[in-house]
């Protein structure tokens, strides 16, 4: 019953933060709530809470509120160095005290984990890191995977916005130009509404964020618009072919550019069947080329 409540609260924060309508009382009563919850690491990955909270820290203009939230961020941000310790240093002797009981809890469920991946299980949490850069991309990400009502049982998008700007730093291994391209890549082609399907496959896990974070522009597109690619890929290839067939000579086409009349013209269909040909002219004189 804890996490469904804590998924309860989550929600309300955020439709608060989100219309931009925060009620100072029941955000207060709120996180009062998540105060008393027994919250620990799992949890807090699989919701997300870090994230709301702190977003909610900085859309408050109340001083308490925002103080509240942030000594919030600070008590669940301890979890992270104490499961780490708990994992890797179980050769040292625990100390025998409430904290290490919480430590061997979480541990326990690690077991048949490596080192590294705990560590990837961790990068994961949407507030673990302290790059300002990084944790706006995480956001933007978040909202262009939100752009439209998100039907419950899919994924949680502070989580999958996480991990798709996690693999895209760990490939890049920086901030800049080349980060910066491929973050707004995904943000674009994501918030397209006329691409309902890649949200839709990266919600429902049929697009890992590892595999999203590497995708090329041409394979986030939708459908109708990589048969449209494929149509003017087609006549570009057509009027390629038109460079190696001069047509049919004629004397009655002056040339635009050098004004002579030894020109030859090919016709193309280029748009649909009841529209008419486009006409390929070509200069015999000066071999200027131009649409008829």
């Amino acid at each position: 019953m804890t996490e469904e409540e804590i998924v309860k609260i989550n929600r309300k924060l955020k439709v608060m933060i989100d219309k931009s309508e925060v009620d100072e009382t029941v955000a207060r009563d709120l996180l009062v709530r998540f105060e008393e919850l027994h919250i620990n690491l799992m949890i807090l990955q699989k919701t997300g809470i870090g994230k709301t909270v702190n977003e909610l820290r900085r859309a408050t203009t109340s001083e308490d509120l925002s103080r509240t939230a942030k000594n919030l961020l600070k008590k669940w941000k301890k979890l992270i160095p104490e499961l780490s310790i708990a994992a890797s240093s179980t050769h040292q002797p625990q100390k025998k005290d409430s904290i290490n009981k919480i430590q061997r809890h979480e541990a326990s469920k690690t077991t048949g984990r490596n080192a590294s991946q705990l560590t990837t299980s961790i990068s994961n949490v949407s507030w673990q890191t302290d790059d300002t850069v990084r944790l706006k991309s995480r956001e933007l990400l978040a909202n262009a995977l939100s752009v439209t009502k998100i039907p419950e049982g899919l994924g949680d998008p502070v989580e999958l916005s996480a991990r798709i700007e996690d693999t895209i730093f760990k490939e890049i291994k920086d901030t800049t130009v080349k980060y910066g391209r491929r973050i707004r890549s995904l943000i674009f082609n994501l918030r397209d509404l006329k691409n309902p399907d890649l949200r839709t496959d990266v919600l429902l896990g049929n697009i890992t964020p590892e595999r999203l974070a590497v995708m090329t522009t041409g394979e986030m597109s939708s459908e109708s618009l990589k048969k449209e690619c494929a149509k003017f890929k087609e006549i570009a290839h057509r009027e390629s072919l038109l460079a190696i067939d001069e047509g049919i000579g004629s004397d009655l086409i002056q040339c635009e550019k050098c004004k002579q009349n030894n020109c030859s013209y090919s016709e193309l269909q280029t748009l649909s069947g009841d529209e008419p040909m486009t006409l390929f002219v070509l200069c015999r004189n000066c071999g200027h080329r131009w649409r008829g």
